[in-house]
């Protein structure tokens, strides 16, 4: 909050602000994805300073754009006094990004970022959005999580270019995007069945059959780049999917048995960004930290003009 003082929006990673006395005010054509969650969210006449930022690259495939939406929706909810259930946060900040800004996707990174945990969503004809936490032994959340190693080949994509592709190849004529719905939906059931079960193996293999349906749902899902890693990295990992629309960014693995250091040095050596996973279970959080100091407000502002 920053009563008196209009409304300010800054983003840590662009190095870009926009300032204004009012929220109807706000001039376009900058910053406009946090200035459609501050227009539908912020009351007419209240000021506020609202800074991001992230640790996800732009165009990796992690869901960045859908977490941080809902990350400024929970913390713009508690400035305000507002309350939502996570799956509300969750619609709304997509209902944002669809609705108000026009951009073309799915719901199910804004879900993943306010859920937490691990997640089978579901979605029913008329727009409707089921989820079910899985129910996986530790044993096999222990094994995922030690296994798994996400790799960012720094080859960004642009989702929403992607998914426009992916749309006016649906109904072409002898085009394979159907039939590969069709496989990454058997997959991710499967995936689910094989987890709660133990069955790694199973896992892993309908991890790679995901990879290879969204790679023919459309040529530009494909990743020449993706291919090349897993090829270099054929000794160390048994299965691999491209996150997000696909087309490159970033890249799950499982490595082999004993391999998860050596897989992590390889692709280091071939250019590729490491990260170890930690699984989260609390989703979206909020808190009531120190108040904004005068300084770091007037510098904030000073960056804007």
């Amino acid at each position: 909050m920053a009563p008196g003082n209009g409304v300010t929006i800054y983003s840590e990673d662009l190095q870009m602000g926009v300032t204004a006395n009012t929220v109807s005010n706000l001039p376009k054509d900058r910053l406009d994805f946090l200035q459609a969650f501050v227009r539908r969210l912020v009351p007419p006449d209240e000021s506020i300073l609202l800074v991001t930022e992230s640790d996800v690259p732009a165009g990796a495939g992690l869901g960045g754009s859908g977490a941080l939406g809902v990350a400024v929706v929970a913390a713009l909810d508690h400035a305000f006094g507002q309350k939502r259930t996570p799956s509300e946060t969750a619609r709304i900040a997509n209902e944002i990004e669809r609705k108000d800004l026009g951009y073309p996707g799915g719901s199910q990174d804004s879900f993943a970022a306010a859920l937490g945990g691990i997640n089978k969503l579901e979605y029913t004809k008329g727009g409707g959005v089921a989820h079910r936490a899985l129910k996986l032994s530790n044993d096999t959340l222990m094994e995922l999580e030690h296994n798994s190693l996400m790799i960012y080949t720094s080859e960004a994509h642009v989702s929403g270019n992607i998914h426009q592709d992916i749309l006016d190849s649906y109904g072409m004529k002898d085009s394979t995007t159907f039939t590969a719905l069709l496989s990454l939906r058997d997959a991710a059931n499967s995936m689910e069945v094989a987890l709660e079960c133990g069955d790694m193996d199973g896992y892993i293999d309908n991890l790679n059959l995901s990879c290879e349906s969204l790679y023919r749902l459309h040529t530009s899902c494909d990743s020449i780049a993706h291919r090349k890693y897993c090829y270099d990295l054929e000794d160390h990992i048994l299965g691999r999917k491209t996150c997000g629309a696909g087309g490159g960014g970033g890249m799950v693995v499982y490595t082999k048995p004993g391999h998860r250091q050596a897989c992590m040095l390889r692709a280091r050596e071939l250019g590729g960004e490491v990260w170890p996973f930690t699984l989260d279970y609390k989703g979206v959080v909020t808190w009531l930290g120190k108040s904004t100091s005068k300084n770091f407000f007037e510098k904030i502002q000073s960056r804007c003009r």
